[in-house]
């Protein structure tokens, strides 16, 4: 364990130039005074790794230091033969480029491993989309990944929640969630993008400087935590039967809290968190007889205005 984590650490200093003692503590889940001591341990061993004082200080490689790994074992080379996303890598134009370091990586294999590394691959694939749904149209993704590859300013014209927007972006990194692309690119702030609604783009001729600090995963599970706290900042008390429970967690919805109905076996009453007084009609509505708002009466009423809207529609 000890020596896997020193070993994480060149390797991360390796890929990622700098890092913090916090920043290194909570990748390895160890404290920062154990960073300290595994940091010693290295210099010792003859790895030129320095610290930095001060705010900004941390840890670096000498610059031109790198080391060559070799050896990975069975279960490292599993890990590299799933790295393929579905679709993604096509998208990325990618796909061959994987599929040629698949065949290096097997061929440079051990017998043991390879065949470990070939069942992975046999038996193992990731379909990023759901169900039921469309791969999105991004004709501008593979530029943004060029400019996001070279640090390149671009121009883009966006259709927003608000009306089409043109916008000049340090485009920072990309994302897929769900099968959807999105750019996290930077004006005054850092903003998220949805690639899809991007209808115009121009490469500017200049770079930009990337923020030193910018971890994507940390911003990423920052920035949608409190975008789906955004979202749906409103609540909701419905009472389901025991299908309709099973319905609402099929639907992906926030479930704030659940209470059993006493006295009365099958039925819960749920606090849901939800969006504006339309979308919450359209969600309780397709749980059809199931499902019984409570609370608010506001949102009470306007599903039974659509259920009125409803029966005289199928009755005339």
């Amino acid at each position: 364990m000890k020596a896997s984590r020193l070993l994480s650490i060149l390797m991360i200093l390796q890929v990622r130039k700098h890092r913090t003692a916090d920043q290194l503590a909570e990748e390895l889940e160890v404290s920062a005074r154990t960073i300290h001591r595994y940091v010693d341990e290295l210099s010792a061993a003859g790895v030129p790794v320095y610290a930095e004082r001060g705010r900004q200080g941390g840890f670096r490689l000498l610059d031109g230091y790198q080391t060559r790994l070799t050896g990975l074992d069975a279960d490292e080379a599993s890990a590299l033969m799933l790295s393929g996303i579905g679709t993604a890598l096509d998208d990325l134009g990618l796909k061959d480029a994987h599929s040629q370091t698949e065949r290096k990586l097997l061929a440079a294999l051990p017998e043991p491993t390879r065949t470990k590394a070939t069942m992975v691959a046999d038996r193992f694939h990731l379909d990023p989309l759901g169900w039921y749904r469309q791969k999105e149209v991004t004709p501008f993704l593979t530029q943004i990944v060029k400019a996001v590859w070279a640090d390149q300013r671009i121009s883009i014209s966006y259709d927003g929640w608000k009306g089409r927007v043109q916008r000049d972006l340090d485009p920072i990194a990309i994302v897929l969630k769900a099968g959807v692309w999105y750019l996290i690119g930077r004006a005054e702030t850092i903003r998220v993008y949805r690639i899809a609604n991007v209808k115009a783009l121009i490469l500017l001729g200049e770079r930009f400087n990337r923020p030193g600090d910018f971890d994507v995963g940390v911003f990423w599970g920052d920035w949608s935590q409190e975008f789906e706290t955004r979202i749906r900042s409103g609540r909701a008390v419905v009472r389901v039967t025991s299908r309709g429970m099973r319905l609402l967690l099929n639907m992906g919805l926030s479930l704030i809290e659940i209470l059993p109905v006493k006295d009365l076996s099958g039925l819960s009453d749920v606090e849901l968190a939800v969006e504006d007084e339309t979308s919450a009609v359209r969600e309780i509505l397709s749980l059809g007889a199931e499902a019984e708002v409570l609370e608010p009466a506001t949102l009470r009423k306007a599903v039974k205005r659509e259920i009125s809207r409803l029966a005289k529609k199928y009755t005339n």
